[in-house]
């Protein structure tokens, strides 16, 4: 879905229908092979920025911690990480950084969802032993192509392999840790089956986690919105406003 979209009103209507059928079919298991891709773009934010934005997550005490069937861990959503990370993240919103994305994914449409949205960059920490998320896809209610980012700043692990894995047409990816500070994962992980490995005792895992999409317009459709709330009160404490 590169390039232009047709988004008048039967655009409009198109994507609904295709939308609620997608988030139909990710709970039957079926999702899109011309969608399996990821990039791994490694150094992705300048070593200075990097550097400043490590240490100050280092003293960060807001953290919202989840416990569920599925997932443990902590994070701070995106509107409480604006409120107290802005300097540190300016770069993120910089024409810089969203041509790189376009450029390494092909899509030169793709940009953030609005700032309304609390994923549309989040921050989530993982340091508890058993700390994890479950295989899973995500759910989607953009109308574009939904991409994820997930931009790793902290990976301390015994294992040699980071602990975000993909599963792209079935098959296991495994990321090296050792180059996994200050590299961005890209995938459509509505589409992309993944999951991060469980802690032990002594590691440690920081990341952010961005949305993007090709058509960063939310669905009218209000079973799909309800669900996402409610997603992110687990995560965050807060559903979206």
């Amino acid at each position: 879905m590169k390039g232009a979209v047709h988004r008048g009103l039967k655009g409009r209507i198109g994507a609904e229908l295709r939308l609620r059928q997608h988030n139909i079919d990710n709970r039957r298991g079926i999702v899109d092979a011309d969608a399996q891709r990821h990039f791994v773009i490694d150094d992705v934010l300048p070593a200075d920025v990097f550097d400043r934005l490590v240490e100050r997550v280092a003293g960060e005490t807001s953290w919202v911690r989840s416990s569920t069937t599925w997932r443990s861990g902590e994070a701070i959503g995106g509107h409480e990480l604006e409120a107290r990370m802005a300097e540190e993240l300016a770069y993120l919103d910089g024409d810089d950084f969203i041509a790189k994305l376009r450029a390494v994914t092909g899509f030169d449409d793709l940009e953030f969802v609005p700032a309304v949205d609390t994923n549309r960059l989040s921050m989530l920490r993982y340091r508890n032993e058993g700390d994890r998320i479950d295989w899973h896809v995500d759910g989607s209610i953009y109308l574009g192509a939904r991409w994820a980012g997930i931009l790793t700043l902290v990976e301390k692990t015994f294992d040699e392999q980071a602990k975000l894995e993909l599963m792209p047409h079935g098959e296991l990816v495994n990321l090296p840790a050792a180059s996994a500070p200050n590299s961005l994962v890209l995938f459509q992980g509505d589409h992309v089956r993944h999951r991060a490995r469980p802690l032990v005792h002594g590691e440690e895992r920081i990341v952010l986690s961005l949305l993007l999409s090709t058509w960063p317009v939310r669905t009218l459709n209000p079973f799909l919105r309800r669900y996402q709330s409610r997603v992110n009160l687990t995560f965050y404490g807060n559903p979206d406003p």
